[in-house]
């Protein structure tokens, strides 16, 4: 068995400003950073990390940075395990999104598994890479406990998966919030969801997705 042990990244630049980053590099907040050293501290007070990936994107990997220095293991960087191509949504803000693309958006708003993006990847594009990438790092580290730096909409669409739900579902799972903890393990015969989104050792700092559905 591997256990996989997935972290939202912590607080973006652009969660505080509320534009719509799902491929685009943007670093971590002030609270972002403080986050990951919290997020560090219960890391290595609650696993036994044997491997750290995380996605290429700078707010996922200066999330698990902290954790892997202190453990002393290199961070394994795949595009794989990136957010949703936003397509023409990148870089823009909610209220321009919706304004310019509102067909698009409003299919966003109302069943988020089953949209895309304008110019974009659709959530079940993202759950697909997922589930490979997933599988592919637990092949790779049988027996290890793994930690796994990505985002937000990315670990909404897998939990469908771990919860054997169809993506129709997506909206009625909430976001996750930054610095998060998501625990799954994995055997040959697929994932078993052992936690989800626990982040009690944020205590005052925890922070959350509020303009996008």
């Amino acid at each position: 068995m591997t256990k996989l042990v997935f972290v939202r990244h912590g607080e973006s630049e652009s969660n505080v400003s509320g534009y719509f980053t799902g491929q685009t590099d943007v670093p971590l907040s002030p609270l972002g950073r403080r986050q990951a050293q919290e997020l560090k501290e219960y890391l290595l007070k609650t696993y036994t990390i044997g491997a750290v990936y995380s996605s290429d994107l700078q707010r996922a990997r200066d999330t698990v940075m902290p954790a892997a220095q202190a453990l002393g293991l290199p961070v394994r960087l795949s595009r794989a395990l990136r957010e949703v191509d936003g397509g023409e949504w990148e870089e823009k803000p909610v209220e321009e999104v919706a304004r310019d693309y509102a067909q698009d958006y409003a299919a966003w708003c109302g069943n988020i598994g089953l949209a895309r993006c304008t110019g974009g990847e659709s959530m079940a594009e993202v759950q697909r890479r997922g589930i490979a990438e997933a599988v592919r790092i637990a092949a790779e580290n049988e027996g290890k406990t793994v930690l796994v730096g990505t985002h937000a909409g990315f670990l909404r669409a897998m939990q469908c998966h771990w919860q054997h739900l169809p993506l129709s579902a997506m909206k009625d799972i909430p976001w996750v919030p930054n610095a998060s903890v998501t625990e799954v393990d994995y055997e040959g015969s697929g994932f078993a969801l052992v936690r989800l989104a626990e982040c009690s050792f944020l205590h005052g700092d925890v922070t959350r997705l509020t303009k996008w559905k």
